[in-house]
C-alpha cells in the first residue's frame, strides 16, 4: 500500500501543501482524497479536525457537503474532541475572510 498509519500524516501534509498551488481542475478530487486519507488513517481525531478545517480554509469552494458534514458527525459523537473542535473552529471563524463551509461547521459544532 502507498499509505499506511505511519505515513498518513506526512502524506496528507504534503497533499495539503500541494493543494494550495494545484490546478483548479483537480482541486475537488484532491480535497476528497485528502479527506478520505485523513479519516481512514487518523490516529488522533484532533489531527483529523485540523486537516478538514485546513481543507476548508485552503479550498472551501471545492469541499463537498459530505466532507464538512462528516467532520461534524465525528465531533458530535466523540466527547473527547468536542471542546478542542469548538475552540479551533471559533479561532478559524475569527479570520478576516472565512468560507461559508467554515461557518456551517461552526454552526454545527
Amino acid at each position: 500500500a502507498m499509505c499506511d498509519r505511519e505515513q498518513a500524516e506526512e502524506i496528507v501534509g504534503e497533499l495539503l501543501a500541494y493543494l494550495e498551488k494545484a490546478d483548479y481542475s483537480i482541486r475537488e478530487e484532491l480535497v476528497l482524497k485528502i479527506a478520505i486519507l485523513a479519516e481512514k488513517f487518523a490516529q488522533d481525531y484532533k489531527w483529523y479536525v485540523d486537516v478538514v478545517l485546513n481543507l476548508i480554509r485552503i479550498a472551501g469552494d471545492y469541499i463537498a457537503d459530505e466532507v464538512w458534514y462528516r467532520v461534524t458527525q465525528i465531533v458530535i459523537n466523540r466527547d473527547d474532541i468536542q471542546a478542542y473542535a469548538a475552540k479551533t473552529v471559533f479561532e478559524a471563524l475569527q479570520a478576516p475572510t472565512c468560507h461559508e463551509n467554515m461557518v456551517k461547521v461552526g454552526a454545527y459544532i
